[in-house]
């Protein structure tokens, strides 16, 4: 049977279409589901009270509706479904979840299924009534809770629940509970209009004592008025004799009018002469207007003309050099603008300095690269050359275009706003369809504070954890700005903020991001902090080396070891641990230093020296995090131990954070003293481990001349 019209509104939470098919309750489709299996799976909580009847129906395999809001974390869902609890799969299903296959055999409850997701709110409102059930393998939920999505919800506290998983357990709930509480829910509700109603009529007999006090005011006023007319009465007589003297003056005064009206006859004679002679001026200039627009037509001209002239040049020069003449000392001179041409990055790394030079058209290296498509050179350019014009006024975003390279132009989309010489933007460049909407769309962008007005920002860089990136320019110089908002954010998450807008200018080091500027927002609660530009990240560029198989060197590793180990070593020095090290928080400047960034989690160290918050990412979190102990500055050196593991093989060196705890990572092959620094770094005991200081040494003496 196929799904039916209930089952469609249930699946998209249609309250009124639920309502219209009610006579449809307890139909299934051919794989035994019900209106209610789609509402819980998809989290429609106001549904389920409405498709009561169908509570306790299994589908073809054996799964309830509670089973299916459990696996998808629905919790207002699992509450009302209460009732399901103590029943069991009948049938095995495989299911993919996040690209995995889980495999479910018969016996199975909600419990278990939530405790693989690792849902702890869910297990703490299923465990009374479900543990110690066993599947027909012999499991408990506890079994599922170590075999499950271990980097999903909070893994740890589900574990420690579960570890009290006895026998005995309460029986499921009444079905009539649910209505009962429907019908509480309506009497709470019928109360609650009925206070407000309560309220409005006391806030009617206020206003109304109000308008009371009010009228009474003003009858005060219309007596008080009553005697200033009368008064105003006597006044008005007083004035009618004073009107009969001024009558008299009247008369004597029209009289002497009538004299003078006869002296502007003379007058007007003059204007009319004066009206002919500025007309005879304003021929004249209409002449000499008609010869300058021609004069200006014809510069027009000559402008088109030397624009054509300055084209052919270009094509000429490149056609001498084809056949092996020389290229003119403008064009020799740029090393930079060559390698750009030619996409040889480290070649054009050795030339950065010559960032800003223009060829005889005008074209900046950045442009050169953007019309061919090297994007990884329009990659490493953009926080150099953004925003520089050619001389016709192009963009390097309108040379993407012009070449119909869309990755280039969503790498330079904060050139958008620019027009060339003929005042067109990009967008009016474009000629596919695609690329034009995505050069029209413009987002929208935060309010800056006053003091940092000057600041024009361009494109959306990146979202990150506490705030998003925006590109930014002001004198010609490409920033970027981080705008975080303290709205969505609880009071934990605010200090946090602080923390990285206090600590962030305090840090002067090569290898941790610059911050410019920072400054708080109190008119819409943000803070904005204007930091140094970056290429991208080291996530990035890992990301592109694997697509294109392509392995980092010993040196290229002991490289960002050393850069990054500076960093930490340099904060560690001030009692400082960063404690979120990742490569999406290495930045790549323009180049090629690492430079270390996103410093909202990181923690001064007390008297102490030791902390205990749960904080990080979880496969970079060095096990005496995931085992709830106190760490110390030794966990940002595990850290950095995961990202050189990284570095070497391409993966992760845990599965888990069972694995963290537990396992040593495989053995790198091929990598000798490198690999023997990674596995100090990635020691179970903390003690084992060496310093930032002792890395960023044993890293320097591995270094090789350039």
């Amino acid at each position: 049977m196929s799904d039916t019209a209930l089952m469609e509104a249930a699946e998209r939470g249609n309250l009124e279409g639920v309502k219209r098919n009610f006579n449809q309750v307890g139909r299934k489709d051919g794989y035994g589901w019900t209106a209610l299996m789609e509402a819980a799976m998809r989290g429609h909580a106001d549904c389920i009270p409405l498709l009561e009847k169908e509570i306790g129906i299994q589908s073809n395999r054996g799964w309830t509706a509670l089973m299916n809001a459990v696996l998808n974390g629905r919790i207002d869902c699992t509450r009302l479904l209460i009732f399901e609890t103590g029943k069991q799969t009948t049938k095995e299903w495989e299911i993919i979840i996040c690209d995995e296959i889980v495999l479910f055999p018969p016996g199975t409850t909600a419990l278990m299924i939530a405790a693989h997701q690792s849902h702890l709110e869910i297990v703490q409102l299923l465990f009374p009534y479900e543990q110690g059930i066993e599947d027909s393998k012999g499991n408990t939920a506890k079994w599922y809770a170590n075999k499950g999505a271990s980097w999903r919800g909070d893994f740890t506290r589900v574990r420690q629940l579960l570890e009290s998983e006895g026998t005995e357990r309460l029986p499921p709930p009444d079905p009539e509970l649910l209505r009962l509480r429907g019908r509480i829910k309506e009497l709470t509700t019928e109360n609650d209009s009925l206070k407000k109603d309560l309220s409005s009529s006391k806030n009617t007999l206020e206003e109304t004592r109000k308008e009371l006090s009010q009228s009474n005011q003003e009858v005060s006023s219309l007596k008080q008025q009553l005697d200033n007319a009368i008064e105003e009465s006597k006044r008005h007589a007083k004035m009618c004799e004073d009107l009969q003297k001024a009558s008299d003056q009247n008369r004597a005064l029209t009289t002497e009018k009538a004299a003078l009206q006869e002296q502007p006859i003379k007058t007007i004679e003059d204007l009319k002469r004066a009206l002919a002679d500025q007309k005879a001026q304003n021929l004249a200039l209409e002449k000499e207007v008609v010869q300058l627009r021609t004069e200006s037509h014809d510069m027009k001209d000559l402008r088109i003309r030397l624009e054509e002239v300055e084209e052919e040049k270009k094509v000429l020069l490149q056609n001498l050099a084809a056949v092996g003449g020389r290229l003119p000392p403008a064009r020799e001179d740029s090393s930079l603008i060559s390698s750009a041409i030619q996409g040889d990055l480290s070649t054009l790394r050795r030339h950065l300095d010559q960032a800003g030079q223009k060829d005889s058209s005008g074209m900046t290296a950045l442009m050169h690269a953007a019309s061919r498509g090297q994007t990884e050179v329009v990659r490493l350019l953009r926080p150099l050359e953004a925003r520089l014009q050619d001389g016709r006024g192009w963009t390097a975003l309108m040379h993407a275009v012009g070449g119909g390279h869309e990755e280039c132009v969503g790498l330079l989309l904060l050139e958008r706003d620019l027009r060339d010489g003929e005042g067109r933007t990009a967008a009016e460049h474009a000629v596919d369809e695609k690329m034009r909407k995505v050069l029209v769309h413009q987002p929208s962008f935060p309010r800056l504070p006053d003091s940092l007005s000057g600041y024009h920002l361009t494109a959306v860089l990146g979202r990150g954890a506490f705030g998003d990136v925006y590109a930014a320019h002001k004198g010609g110089r490409n920033v970027a700005i981080k705008v975080v908002s303290l709205g969505g954010y609880n009071v934990e998450g605010r200090e946090l903020l602080r923390r990285e807008v206090e600590i962030l200018p305090s840090l002067d080091h090569p290898n941790i991001i610059r911050c410019i500027r920072g400054e708080e927002n109190d008119l819409d609660s943000t803070y904005v902090l204007v930091m140094d530009l970056c290429c991208g990240d080291l996530r990035e560029e890992m990301s592109r080396r694997k697509k294109a198989n392509s392995s980092y060197s010993d040196q290229e590793v002991w490289k960002t070891i050393r850069e990054v180990a500076a960093a930490l070593a340099y904060l560690h020095e001030k009692r400082l641990v960063h404690r979120d090290l990742k490569p999406d928080n290495v930045l790549i400047a323009s180049d090629g230093r690492c430079v270390l960034t996103d410093f909202g989690l990181t923690k001064v160290l007390g008297d102490s020296s030791r902390m205990a918050t749960f904080a990080g990412t979880l496969p970079y979190m060095a096990p005496e995090i995931h085992q709830g102990e106190n760490y110390n500055k030794s966990v940002d050196v595990w850290a950095l131990g995961v990202v050189g593991y990284e570095l070497c093989t391409g993966r992760l060196p845990f599965s888990n954070v069972i694995a963290i705890a537990v396992e040593e990572p495989p053995v790198i092959e091929g990598r000798g003293e490198l690999a023997a620094l990674i596995s100090r770094m990635l020691s179970k005991d903390p003690k084992d481990r060496p310093t930032a200081r002792d890395v960023l040494e044993e890293a320097e003496r591995n270094k090789q001349a350039d």
